[in-house]
């Protein structure tokens, strides 16, 4: 039999006695696992053949006695939702969306255990899957709500508002169908049941505003630049591109054709998208407020934007620093309230802001491309200077606008107005 790997501490205790910790290999939920195992001894004597016995023993491939808890059972609710996130994973979802699942995995089977009165040394099987589980789950958690206060500022770590509760089902409801299209993996499944019986509706919401503008983006942006440079130039990237945070920060020197006025997207949010590394025009505006950066770069492979060797490669901006700038715009009148925050988000995506406004400000635009009649900037075209998958075949099979149609919309995209004066955005709050 195969050794088993050891790990042994001792720890005297008061009273002459000892702690001794090890660790072993064990077969839990139908996987090997490492786990932590610990005894405590009287005295010296009773320590040494502890010792000796973990040593006989472990060196053997067994599992010393008491054994841990063995659990073969394949249908365990707990073990296939994290089957069901590592194959989240193969379908290349990003690290944060993946830590997202996970902490919604945890709420979800904490919740079964309470409803369902399951003990935590116990297995949750997968056979409580049914549409009162749904109904049990969601009473459980507006009671929790209720009981945490309601409103965004002073919530406890308790609260699970609407729009979690719809996410949690929605998430519940795809670990049941993972199981039930493999039905022998595990065994008892019941039948997958329609969705609509489970999954309460999308939560309606009151106020949500529209994307926020161009002019509302560079109130903030003015701010930034007071701030520091870097962060000034960050959110213009952001602006006049539609990217996201990451990839406007992760631009390296190569990526960007000054003379004409290109920008190879290196990072995706997709390993699809990072692959494809598109090249898509931007405003000359742009380029004219990153030229010194691009000059201060010594190599093909530098950065324009500060780096980070423990990191990823690249520095984000604080997003709290961005919610002040947001939050002292719209203090000043020069936003509206709430728009870089929507109602039906839980956290604010000051970021994301910039992205929405640069999709948001060219769809419905009309332009003229090489003399020809003056039509709608496609969607088709805006998704692809943003980065957005291919939603139809044809965006599939040709997902590449025209050279032509790309260069006329991004000739649409209104320089950052740097004046200090308050811009009207037609918000009801008055502009002080």
């Amino acid at each position: 039999m195969a050794r088993n790997n050891i790990s042994l501490s001792i720890t005297p205790l008061d009273g002459g006695k000892y702690k001794i910790r090890w660790r072993e290999d064990v077969v839990e939920d139908g996987l090997r696992v490492r786990k932590a195992r610990s005894q405590v001894v009287t005295d010296k004597s009773a320590r040494d053949a502890l010792v000796g016995k973990l040593r006989r023993t472990l060196e053997s491939g067994d599992v010393y006695e008491p054994a841990a808890r063995v659990v073969t059972t394949a249908a365990n609710l707990e073990r296939a939702a994290l089957n069901w996130l590592a194959w989240q994973s193969s379908r290349d979802r990003k690290k944060s969306t993946r830590s997202r699942y996970k902490s919604a995995i945890a709420r979800i089977m904490g919740t079964v255990r309470k409803v369902r009165r399951i003990a935590d040394e116990d297995v949750i099987p997968v056979s409580v899957l049914d549409v009162n589980l749904f109904t049990e789950l969601r009473n459980k958690w507006i009671a929790e709500d209720e009981a945490a206060g309601s409103g965004t500022k002073g919530r406890k770590p308790g609260a699970c508002g609407p729009l979690w509760r719809y996410h949690l089902s929605g998430h519940l409801f795809s670990i049941w169908s993972y199981c039930a299209s493999q039905p022998v993996t595990y065994p008892g499944i019941p039948p997958l049941v329609d969705r609509e019986l489970v999954i309460p509706p999308v939560p309606r919401q009151k106020g949500a505003p529209t994307a926020p503008t161009w002019a509302e983006c560079d109130a903030v942006i003015r701010r930034a630049y007071d701030v520091s440079e870097d962060l000034g130039d960050v959110l213009a990237g952001e602006r006049l591109t539609g990217l996201r945070v990451f990839q406007v920060t992760g631009i390296r020197r190569r990526a960007v054709d000054p003379v004409r006025a290109t920008l190879t997207v290196e990072v995706g949010k997709s390993a699809a998208e990072e692959a494809e590394m598109r090249t898509v025009p931007i405003p000359r505006s742009l380029v004219d407020a990153w030229q010194t950066r691009i000059a201060a770069c010594k190599s093909p492979d530098d950065y324009l934007f500060a780096t980070d060797t423990t990191a990823s490669g690249h520095v984000e901006p604080d997003t709290n620093v961005i919610n002040e700038l947001w939050a002292a715009a719209e203090k000043a009148g020069e936003v509206r309230p709430n728009v870089a925050r929507p109602l039906h988000r839980r956290k604010a995506r000051p970021n994301h802001a910039f992205r929405a406004a640069y999709m948001s400000e060219l769809q419905g635009i009309t332009v003229e491309v090489d003399g020809a009649p003056v039509h709608r900037v496609s969607d088709r075209t805006i998704d692809y200077l943003v980065g957005h998958a291919a939603i139809d075949t044809r965006g599939q099979h040709y997902a590449r606008p025209s050279d032509a149609a790309l260069v006329a919309a991004v000739g649409l995209v209104a320089p950052i107005d740097m004046k200090p004066e308050a811009v009207d955005t037609g918000n009801v709050v008055p502009i002080r």
